[in-house]
């Protein structure tokens, strides 16, 4: 192998190295954050999102358009539903609703969010499942 292979073997290395390096820290990192979901309408009408100080997931129904906030939360093989029906951040003294989850660490969830036209009513402007580690 001539010196300008030797070189570039090497600084190739190097890369695949750090890039490796990078990788397994973005993976580390995702870990024990909070993951964020919004409703694709053009507000978006609602959001949800899960925080890793207990497990707790929140639905905030960010307008008072009619609709219903709608979130999900899945891990397990198991889907929970959390529901903020007020409008425009009223559905508690807070703003949201929440309700505590006992998720064991490094158990993979998702979360979505959907508005809807009263309890039973179809599910629009869905956010995509937003997966993140617990």
């Amino acid at each position: 192998m001539n010196l300008f292979h030797k070189r570039s073997a090497k600084a190739l290395g190097v890369g695949l190295a750090a890039v490796a390096l990078m990788v397994g820290t973005a993976t580390s990192a995702a870990a024990g954050t909070t993951v964020h979901a919004y409703t694709t309408d053009d507000n978006p009408g609602g959001h949800a999102w899960l925080r890793h100080d207990g497990e707790r997931f929140y639905v905030q129904d960010d307008d008072a358009d009619g609709y219903r906030a709608s979130g999900y939360l899945r891990f397990n093989g198991t889907t929970h539903r959390l529901d903020d029906a007020n409008g425009a951040s009223t559905g508690s003294s807070a703003g949201w609703v929440s309700k505590d989850f006992e998720i064991a660490e490094d158990t993979k969830y998702e979360i979505r969010v959907c508005l809807r036209d009263g309890a039973d009513g179809a599910a629009k402007f869905c956010s995509a499942w937003k997966a993140g580690l617990a």
